[in-house]
């Protein structure tokens, strides 16, 4: 084990505070790291998760919203914790299914460490695009090594509303100016499809969750619980073999089917 500082953070207000155990505390499958809440309000929940250290945060009303401080503090409040790394995750909608590598080893060296997210291709302010659209609800930080790049984040996202932003302001920033900072971790890491039945128009939909190391989809937590645990690769299954050259009728059919077969699932 690494003699590292490492610690999975979250932060919450209000009712989300309270409910903690639904999914942060599935982080504890991982023995090398603390849990760590960060609590905005003016006290701290009823209903503490044993195994999680609680720390109360007064609101600062320079934000200009709940969420928005939620997203955009949290950046900066890692700081005041003393780890060396840290996952930062959303509050209700994050679920560990398995252990994780410890975090230096998934940085690589970076500085941040995050997933495409499911539509990875987009525009953006500064570089003008990216194909590699990262999502802000699980990140890997070197704290030390992104300190700089957290802040940027933070002054930016404060310096004009927009929205509850913090997601394009930490891709306008890290894909900008910080690109080699970061390292694009495999989507086992941050898994956002839903979980059949379940379909949203646009959203990709899986039969499983073998091989994923952390689920992040709202609709499908309880679901995903009922899977556990889930197998450490998923099953890659045989292609049945042609018997031989394909007359242009079958390989247009082929091509038809092929089509059809992913259109369906995603």
């Amino acid at each position: 084990m690494s003699i590292a500082r490492q610690a999975v953070v979250t932060a919450a207000t209000g009712s989300h505070a309270e409910r903690l155990e639904r999914t942060f505390a599935s982080f504890r499958l991982n023995s090398f790291l603390e849990l760590h809440a960060l609590i905005i309000g003016d006290r701290l929940p009823q209903n503490r998760v044993e195994g999680v250290t609680y720390h109360l945060v007064a609101p600062d009303p320079v934000y200009q919203g709940e969420m928005r401080e939620l997203y955009y503090r949290r950046l900066i409040l890692i700081d005041q914790l003393g780890f060396d790394y840290v996952l930062l995750v959303d509050n209700s909608d994050v679920l560990c299914l398995r252990e994780i590598p410890e975090l230096p080893v998934l940085l690589r060296g970076a500085a941040i460490g995050a997933c495409v997210e499911h539509n990875g291709s987009q525009f953006i302010q500064g570089q003008g695009y990216t194909s590699a659209y990262l999502n802000a609800g699980v990140t890997f930080w070197n704290v030390q090594a992104s300190r700089r790049i957290r802040a940027e984040i933070v002054e930016r996202g404060l310096a004009r509303f927009r929205s509850i932003d913090d997601q394009l302001t930490l891709n306008e920033v890290v894909h900008t100016r910080y690109y080699d900072d970061l390292v694009i971790l495999p989507c086992q890491y941050n898994y956002r499809p839903c979980l059949a039945p379940m379909r949203i128009r646009g959203w990709p939909t899986v039969s499983h969750l073998d091989g994923v190391r952390i689920y992040h989809n709202k609709h499908c937590i309880e679901a995903a619980k009922r899977l556990v645990p889930v197998a450490p690769l998923a099953v890659l299954p045989e292609l049945k073999p042609d018997r031989g050259p394909l007359s242009p009728l079958h390989k247009f059919l082929r091509r038809v089917q092929h089509r059809l077969f992913y259109r369906h699932h995603v």
